[in-house]
């Protein structure tokens, strides 16, 4: 049986391994805040743009339903049960915000929103433009509207909202008029 020979070192405390832990803390740990609430940032960008679509989409179907009815007279407008028959193209983009800000929830309300009532392109894409009037004057059913969501997004890691500062996200659908 061999003699087992102690190590000097071990169970001894060097003063300058706490210092070292510290310095190599202080080195890693930005870099990890860093990232951590940078890829939160990611998420939160992520789930805006996802809630901005889901808005639209909402703004979208009742817009589709309440579109035909823009100006009627029908006696069941407005009763229980009966449809909501907006008065004009104002009345009809309130109630598809009202939509559009029920599914922003978690942020808040949405910066602007806009609609287009156009007959249905025969090859089925939506229609482009600067998407800066809200006008549903072709609501037949049959017809399409789109709606354009916009919110603002700021990062809340110091670094990256200096960098890239507020952005505007848009969500935007297009459904046809029933």
């Amino acid at each position: 049986m061999t003699a087992r020979r102690l190590n000097p070192m071990l169970g001894r405390h060097h003063p300058r391994a706490g210092g070292q832990a510290l310095v190599e803390f202080a080195v890693v740990i930005p870099v990890f805040l860093f990232m951590l609430f940078g890829l939160i940032d990611v998420g939160r960008l992520v789930y805006l743009n996802s809630t901005l679509s889901q808005a639209a989409r909402e703004g979208a179907r009742l817009g589709s339903v309440e579109a035909s009815y823009r100006g009627s007279s029908d006696l069941a407008c407005g009763t229980a049960g009966g449809p909501i028959c907006p008065a004009n193209d104002a009345a009809l983009l309130t109630d598809v915000t009202g939509a559009a800000n029920r599914m922003m929830a978690p942020f808040g309300t949405v910066k602007s929103s806009y609609m287009s009532c156009v007959p249905a392109p025969p090859d089925g894409t939506p229609p482009t433009g600067s998407w800066t009037g809200s006008t549903c004057s072709n609501h037949a059913p049959g017809n399409v509207i789109s709606v354009r969501v916009t919110a603002p997004f700021v990062a809340i890691t110091p670094v990256i909202s200096q960098l890239l500062g507020p952005m505007t996200l848009a969500g935007s659908a297009t459904m046809t008029i029933n």
